[in-house]
C-alpha cells in the first residue's frame, strides 16, 4: 500500500493542509531501493519519510487521521470520520493511494459532525506503464455513482497497515504474525536495551503469548498486551513496542507503516540502527512514515526527499500547519540538511521568545 497525497481540512487541527509523498526525479545510487511502484518505474513515491517538526505541529495527528481513514475504508464505520471533526462543525479529507494492482484510488469525504453525516466520494484511474503519479492523477474519474452500495473494501481491496503509538493503538497486535520472527526480534531488541532481559520464550500455556524473564520476575506479553509494563524502564517498555513493529515489517504482514516517536527513551545510535533495519525490510509497494525529534537522523545518507518538516505558523491571527520538504530547499548534493535545520531554513524550529521573558525576569530580580 502506498500513499501519494493527503489533504485535510478542519480535521484534527489541520486546515487546508496538504502533504505529498511523490517525487519528480529518480535518484542515482540511492540507499533506498525501488522507490517506485513495481513494474512502473516512472510512478515514483517516497518509500520512507522521516517526518520532523517541533511539538504540537501535527506529527501524531497526521497518523491519527490516516489510521481512521484507512480503518473506515475497511469497515465503513462513519463514526471513525465524524470524530475527526470538532462537534457542530464540518471538515473534509482526500487521500490518493495505491493498494493492489495498477490502480490509483482517491478516497475523499465531506464530514458534517453537527448533522452526523459523511458524504464519501471515490475516484480511480488505471496506472499505465509510463505513468508518473501526477500524470495518472490527471485522469482520475469519479466512480462514486458506479460503485453504488458495494463495500469500499471490495472496490479498493483490504488495506493492511500498522501504526505504532500507544495512545492510539495500545494493543501490540501480534495475532497472525510469524512467532519465530517475533521471538528473534524481541530477543535482539530487548537484549540490546537491557542485557538482563535475554531470556524470551513463547508461553506454552497461554495463547499468543511471550514471557520475558529477569531473575525471578516474569514479564508477559499476552494476546498483544504487556501485562506488567511497570517493572520495566521506559526505554525497555518502548523497545518491546518497537520490536513488535519491526517484526511485523520483517514478516511482511502489513504494507503501510507509521512509526510515531517510538524512540523517545532510546539512545540515538540505536534509533538509527533500527531505522536502518526497518528500511532494509520495506518490500516492493510498501511505505513507512517515521516521526522523530532526533536530529542525528539528519546524518543518515538518504535522499533529501526523504525528509519533511511540519511547522505551525500564524496567518491572519490563526495558526496553521504546513509542510516543508528538504528537497525543495536544498538542491545541491553538498547541501547539509542538519545545517539547514539549525539555520531554520525550513521554518520548523520552535519560537523561544517567551522563554526570554523568564530569563529577563529572573535577571531583573537578581
Amino acid at each position: 500500500m502506498i500513499v501519494l497525497r493527503t489533504k485535510l481540512n478542519n480535521v484534527f487541527g489541520f486546515d487546508d493542509f496538504e502533504i505529498n509523498f511523490s517525487y519528480p526525479k529518480r535518484i542515482l545510487n540511492s540507499l533506498i531501493e525501488e522507490e517506485h511502484l513495481g513494474e512502473r518505474p516512472n510512478f515514483r513515491y517516497k518509500k520512507a519519510v522521516i517526518l520532523m517538526g517541533s511539538n504540537a505541529t501535527g506529527k501524531t495527528s497526521l497518523g491519527k487521521a490516516l489510521l481512521r481513514i484507512f480503518s473506515y475504508a475497511n469497515t465503513e464505520n462513519k463514526t471513525l470520520l465524524l470524530e475527526m471533526v470538532p462537534a457542530d462543525s464540518t471538515g473534509s479529507f482526500s487521500v490518493d493511494f495505491v493498494n493492489e494492482g495498477f490502480v490509483l484510488h482517491r478516497l475523499s469525504a465531506e464530514i458534517n459532525a453537527a448533522a452526523g453525516t459523511v458524504d464519501v466520494h471515490y475516484a480511480s484511474a488505471e496506472i499505465e506503464e509510463k505513468d508518473s503519479y501526477e500524470k495518472c492523477a490527471d485522469r482520475l474519474t469519479d466512480q462514486t455513482a458506479s460503485i453504488g452500495k458495494k463495500p469500499l473494501k471490495n472496490v479498493v481491496g483490504e488495506l493492511n497497515f500498522r501504526f505504532a503509538y500507544p495512545e492510539i493503538e495500545p494493543s501490540l497486535k501480534i495475532k497472525g504474525m510469524d512467532k519465530n520472527i517475533l521471538l528473534k526480534t524481541l530477543k535482539a531488541v530487548i537484549g540490546t536495551l537491557d542485557p538482563t532481559l535475554t531470556d524470551v520464550t513463547v508461553a506454552k500455556d497461554l495463547k499468543d503469548s511471550f514471557i520475558i524473564r529477569r531473575k525471578g520476575i516474569e514479564i508477559i506479553i499476552q494476546e498483544g498486551k504487556l501485562l506488567n509494563r511497570e517493572v520495566l524502564s521506559s526505554g525497555t517498555a518502548e523497545g518491546i513496542d518497537i520490536a513488535v513493529f519491526l517484526a511485523s515489517m520483517i514478516s511482511g504482514s502489513e504494507s503501510f507503516y507509521y512509526c510515531d516517536e517510538h524512540f523517545s527513551y532510546i539512545q540515538s545510535d540505536i534509533e538509527k540502527r533500527i531505522f536502518g533495519i526497518m528500511l532494509d525490510n520495506l518490500g516492493v509497494n510498501e511505505q513507512m512514515i517515521f516521526t522523530t525529534h532526533n536530529t542525528d537522523m539528519l546524518d543518515l545518507n538518504l535522499p533529501k526527499h526523504t525528509y519533511a518538516f511540519l511547522r505551525k505558523k500564524e496567518e491572519d491571527g490563526e495558526y496553521k500547519t504546513t509542510v516543508m520538504y528538504a528537497s525543495d530547499m536544498l538542491k545541491r548534493n553538498t547541501d547539509s540538511i542538519r545545517c539547514a535545520l539549525q539555520n531554520d531554513v525550513f521554518s520548523s524550529l520552535p519560537d523561544e521568545s517567551l522563554l526570554d521573558t523568564i530569563e529577563r525576569g529572573l535577571s531583573d530580580e537578581k
